[in-house]
């Protein structure tokens, strides 16, 4: 049974709500330098912490993004991190990283008077792009050097680097032309 709904359908209604009071910290990979952290805090978990640290303690706090790079090809052991401060208002935030094909991981929270860090949120772990090709070449997918010249004999022969491209080429397309021409008179008689 197939359902049919118009477009109008679809757009009619409520739109997704801004917030869902859920406590989350999602991190993505943007390219090798660069993270994206997005989150959310529940109304109820700011609340307890408002309660938890006293208000001249909370409103002198500085909210803080800590952002982990684990060792090279060693997930879950810590190589180093930094901080990031963030306006009080900020649900997202781009982080930038000096390296790239690392795995890092973030934790939201706050930083009181005394210096030390508070975390509230821990976010998964990612692991950011090469900046580089690959150095590993596998040889099930090299070519024979007969196959790479032909290939690359084919790809220079018109300067150009796609058969669908060669196909047409003005060259060709006079050859199918005529072919089409030909095909179009019929057999001789």
């Amino acid at each position: 049974m197939e359902l049919q709904v118009s477009r109008e359908e679809l757009n009619a209604g409520g739109s997704l709500p801004p917030f869902y009071e859920e406590d989350v910290l999602v991190l993505l990979p943007r390219d090798p330098y660069w993270l994206h952290a997005y989150w959310e805090i529940s109304s109820a978990t700011l609340q307890w912490l408002v309660e938890e640290w006293k208000r001249e303690e909370w409103d002198s706090s500085v909210r803080q993004i800590r952002v982990y790079r684990h060792l090279w090809e060693k997930e879950g052991e810590i190589e180093t991190f930094f901080d990031v401060e963030l306006p009080p208002t900020a649900g997202n935030w781009y982080l930038e990283v000096s390296q790239p094909d690392y795995y890092y991981h973030v934790e939201f929270g706050w930083k009181k008077n005394d210096g030390k860090f508070y975390s509230l949120l821990s976010s998964n772990t990612v692991r950011t792009p090469r900046d580089r090709i690959s150095s590993i070449i596998d040889e099930n997918w090299t070519l024979p050097d007969w196959k790479f010249r032909r290939l690359y004999r084919r790809i220079s022969l018109f300067n150009i680097s796609s058969p669908e491209l060669i196909r047409e080429h003005p060259h060709f397309s006079r050859r199918k032309n005529q072919d089409l021409r030909n095909k179009m008179k019929g057999p001789a008689v």
